[in-house]
């Protein structure tokens, strides 16, 4: 099973406050323009790189499971 990283915890450390605030804020609990652009602009580097990696690396999902 593949996991992401904590994003809520990366953008705590970046701006200073608590995972748990950073989740209310994505969840629309508390209002912070700036972490949630945080959060957009590492989610969208996180899927640009795995979609980099994907067309780099030549796998086949069969193979994995064999």
């Amino acid at each position: 099973m593949l996991r992401r990283r904590d994003v809520a915890t990366l953008v705590a450390s970046i701006h200073g406050v608590t995972a748990d605030h950073v989740r209310k804020v994505i969840r629309g609990d508390r209002e912070n323009d700036q972490i949630l652009a945080t959060c957009r602009q590492i989610i969208e580097n996180d899927n640009l790189l795995l979609q980099a990696v994907k067309n780099i690396v030549p796998f086949d999902q069969v193979d994995l499971q064999s």
